[in-house]
């Protein structure tokens, strides 16, 4: 997001707003309140201004399509940008628009002031630029979009109920997210919102935190239709991408990934995937000289809405010991837990800010292989690794225990160590198709008994 004050001087930019300004009344009322027309780049994008100013002005809301189309339609420049915003353009995020749009206003003023400052220097002089130049610099300082610490109650009253319906509307847009899917989880939770929850799932090293993770984000993506954004940061990104088709087609991994699957069936699972409303995406970092922090995650998801124009509902992290806290500080050996319950304090408030469900993964340290095959034991937050404190900022901590006996008949059992909301209850166990990139299978889950 470093050169994002690179990009906003575009027409692809502009394009984006106006389509955004459609959408969206408060935007479309200060773009109205603070674009003037010489701060647009040609003739067309006057135009187009100038008959939404017209329209805002009488009704105080955008106008449909046609009717903007409408009253174009005598500029034939004007009408091919219109049609070109509605074809290629998509709305931007809220806060996200405001503050490119003040980038975006502060470059345009700055270079107009570029330009008169150097024909003011030429004409009368050192001290006429210098002070057009300080003029321009407090007034820089002084402009801003975002939110005013003081705010004006009287002169913002119409654009603060603008704001206000656009983000109760945003806001019930937002499907609730109600299923881990695992049905004893989904029986527990009891219909709750999981939007604004972290949620961990810890195991050992083998046992399917990486399986789990993408069964999550498969089943929201194509059953519920909800958009996931998926951080690998461990693996390789083919690995997971092609984990994630096998998954959603319920084919072999492996042939997947060596191509050995007969074209027809290839076909008949393309025709599948059209019908899925969802979107799944996975971002990779790469693991040469690679310290990922929460502040990449936050830049993430904020790029995955600039270029997509959505938000993601569901965001997944495998896994947050491998990430690095905000602070930017250097942790030495001893500092590992602190780090480590930093990096978890700064998921859950990301999950709040961005009003996603923020899903995890954590590996534990059992030295013990012994204690792990004894079917009674199961991994709690006192087993978490270096970070005892861990259990703190999550929503839900769930362990996946497996001894040996339970890996070679694909099965494990589940433990709920933490949940702010429901009660703990009992381990169940569950069956397994890793084959298939099934985490659960329901129907031979279901021949299982609970442990006791």
């Amino acid at each position: 997001m470093a050169n994002q004050t690179n990009n906003v001087l575009t027409e692809e930019f502009l394009m984006d707003v106006y389509y955004t300004c459609m959408q969206n009344d408060y935007i479309l009322a200060m773009v109205m309140e603070h674009i003037r027309k010489d701060y647009l780049p040609d003739k067309d994008f006057i135009k187009l201004h100038t008959c939404l100013h017209s329209y805002y002005k009488e009704y105080k809301q955008a106008p449909s399509y046609s009717i903007l189309k409408q009253m174009v339609a005598s500029d034939k420049g004007v009408v091919s940008l219109l049609e070109d915003i509605f074809d290629s353009s998509s709305a931007i995020d809220t806060e996200q628009v405001l503050e490119q749009l003040e980038d975006y206003i502060k470059q345009v003023r700055f270079q107009k002031v570029y330009k008169e400052v150097g024909e003011l220097y030429n004409k009368q002089g050192h001290e006429k630029a210098s002070a057009k130049l300080q003029e321009y610099s407090q007034w820089a300082q002084s402009f801003s979009l975002k939110s005013s610490e003081f705010v004006d109650v009287v002169a913002t009253f119409g654009l603060r109920f603008k704001e206000n319906r656009q983000r109760h509307n945003e806001a019930n847009k937002r499907a609730a997210i109600t299923r881990f899917y695992i049905d004893e989880l989904d029986e527990m939770n009891g219909g709750r919102d999981l939007r604004t929850q972290l949620t961990c799932f810890m195991a050992p090293t083998g046992v399917g935190k990486s399986h789990i993770a993408r069964w999550i984000g498969k089943n929201a993506c194509q059953v519920d239709g909800l958009n996931v954004l998926h951080f690998q940061l461990e693996g390789s990104k083919e690995e997971a991408v092609n984990a994630y088709s096998a998954a959603l087609v319920s084919c072999d991994s492996f042939r997947y990934e060596t191509g050995t699957i007969r074209d027809v069936d290839i076909m008949k699972y393309e025709a599948m995937l059209e019908a899925i409303s969802g979107k799944l995406y996975v971002k990779s970092y790469p693991k040469f000289n690679c310290n990922v922090s929460t502040v990449d995650i936050k830049n993430g998801i904020a790029d995955f809405q600039k270029h997509y124009g959505i938000s993601p509902d569901v965001v997944i992290i495998d896994s947050l010991d491998l990430l690095t806290d905000s602070s930017g500080r250097q942790w030495g050996e001893n500092g590992e837990r602190h780090k480590r319950i930093a990096v978890a304090n700064d998921l859950k408030d990301l999950a709040a800010d961005e009003n996603v469900w923020m899903v995890t993964t954590y590996q534990s340290t059992i030295e013990n292989r012994d204690w792990l095959n004894d079917e009674k034991n199961v991994l709690t937050e006192f087993n978490s690794s270096e970070a005892k404190g861990i259990a703190r900022p999550l929503t839900h901590l769930v362990t996946l225990n497996q001894s040996d006996r339970e890996r070679k008949e694909h099965t494990m059992r589940l433990f709920v160590a933490k949940a702010r909301f429901f009660e703990k209850g009992e381990p169940f166990r569950i069956a397994t198709d890793y084959q298939h990139e099934c985490f659960y299978d329901r129907q031979r889950s279901m021949n299982l008994n609970k442990v006791n």
